[in-house]
């Protein structure tokens, strides 16, 4: 009975900062979605690409330089598309909230652990892209980033 106390008390600790979570007042229109998921699907492409060259499938941290490196102005607009986004609906502190919201996901992908099927997927996705350029990348994104309309409220 006493042990169950200060575990009682632990649980409590970890499960507080889930419910200070930030929540959208709004609802993100189908174009706000869009920029969510490609913001999104390049932060686990460059996340995954960069761990998996390491141990797996070496060329995939170069794969994604290569796409940043052509498609960066792209990728920078929808960067800032997305923080008036985080302006609007939180307009006290929009840089920290987004701040918040990209270090959960980086945090997500850095520890995602490894193994020969995601390492794969995520050697797939970059050859896909490598080949077939934003076009390709922005139909992943509605795909593999469809977690977004889970996340979030989405207008009707």
């Amino acid at each position: 009975m006493s042990k169950t106390i200060p575990l009682t008390a632990i649980m409590l600790l970890l499960v507080t900062p889930a419910l200070a979570q930030v929540k959208f007042k709004r609802c993100l229109t189908q174009q706000e979605v869009k920029v969510e998921q490609l913001v999104r699907h390049g932060i686990f492409l460059r996340e995954g690409g960069n761990r998996c060259d390491e141990d797996y499938n070496p060329g995939t941290a170069k794969m994604w330089k290569d796409f940043d490196s052509q498609f960066g102005t792209r990728l920078a607009q929808q960067t800032g598309r997305r923080k008036k986004l985080f302006e609007r609906e939180f307009k006290a502190n929009p840089i920290e909230v987004m701040t918040y919201f990209d270090g959960r996901l980086v945090t997500y992908y850095r520890y995602y652990p490894l193994s020969v099927a995601y390492c794969g997927h995520i050697d797939k996705l970059l050859k896909e892209v490598t080949r077939g350029g934003w076009n390709v990348f922005a139909k992943q994104s509605a795909i593999v980033q469809a977690d977004v309309i889970t996340d979030l409220k989405i207008c009707p």
